[in-house]
């Protein structure tokens, strides 16, 4: 199963190249011949368990609805027999995680600045109707544009704020980045959860190490870090990263207003 490169779906969209596995779906490069554009395409297979098979399909409902730059746009939605195609917005740049791979450990001044918009990003989400939960923040699904701009990409493990996992019997999001009540069956998820993922992400951009993937901590407080972030860098920040990233959600930052608010302090007086 699959499409193949020089393939045309839907007799409009001519397949260029396979561009990799994205959550749940395969991805694929394609030219829009009606609009003389470059999509994207996800290939959800009917095949899938059918829980996966409903988040993907439910993931693009999601997108659909939103009305925000930071988001991708879909154009389309084309159903086979097979499978379920989403056409979406192609965004050429590279995620964090490459920007990541090819520079090192990033600045702190860069590392507040996607931080802040991401804080943005969520915002939205957490303010949604009803309230979303992104539930897989991490470098790979931020992504860089030549601009500066930054995009959330892959909304395959959003679910709506206050749910437990019993409710939904599928909780998805990635170990290391996770925040404890995240796989914990009888905890809801909130805004702060997001927020504890942030508080990894930025570590991570921060120094370069890679999270536990047995979902262990970076630390509880702001000593364990020491020598492990970039020098020079600011206290403020080994402070906010480190309130984020606390095992109970009461003692992390509330809200991302709160975190972002905190963010912009960062460098006052520098």
């Amino acid at each position: 199963m699959g499409l193949k490169t020089g393939e045309t779906l839907a007799q409009r969209y001519q397949i260029e190249k396979h561009l990799g596995r994205g959550g749940n779906a395969q991805v694929y490069l394609a030219y829009d011949v009606e609009s003389g554009r470059k999509r994207a395409i996800k290939e959800i297979n009917q095949s899938e368990d059918s829980r996966i098979y409903a988040f993907a399909r439910r993931e693009a409902q999601i997108i659909r609805k939103l009305k925000y730059p930071y988001f991708p746009e879909i154009f389309d939605i084309v159903e086979t027999d097979q499978a379920d195609y989403i056409i979406m917005e192609y965004l050429e740049g590279e995620t964090a995680r490459k920007r990541l791979d090819r520079l090192g450990a990033l600045p702190a001044e860069e590392v507040v600045r996607m931080a802040k918009d991401v804080c943005l990003m969520l915002s939205y989400l957490h303010h949604y109707t009803p309230p979303l939960v992104y539930c897989d923040v991490k470098p790979d699904n931020i992504m860089v544009q030549a601009e500066g701009n930054l995009r959330l990409i892959d909304f395959g493990a959003v679910m709506e704020s206050g749910q437990e996992s019993k409710e939904s019997s599928l909780r998805l999001g990635t170990r290391g980045y996770a925040a404890p009540e995240q796989f914990d069956m009888s905890k809801a998820i909130d805004a702060r959860t997001d927020i504890y993922a942030l508080g990894v992400t930025m570590y991570q951009l921060l120094t370069g190490k890679e999270p536990g993937q047995k979902g262990e901590k970076f630390a509880k407080d702001s000593k364990r870090f020491g020598c492990r972030f970039r020098t020079p860098y600011p206290r403020k920040l080994e402070r906010i990263i480190c309130k984020c990233m606390q095992e109970d959600p009461e003692e992390r930052y509330q809200d991302c207003e709160a975190l972002r608010e905190a963010l912009s302090r960062v460098f006052c007086g520098k």
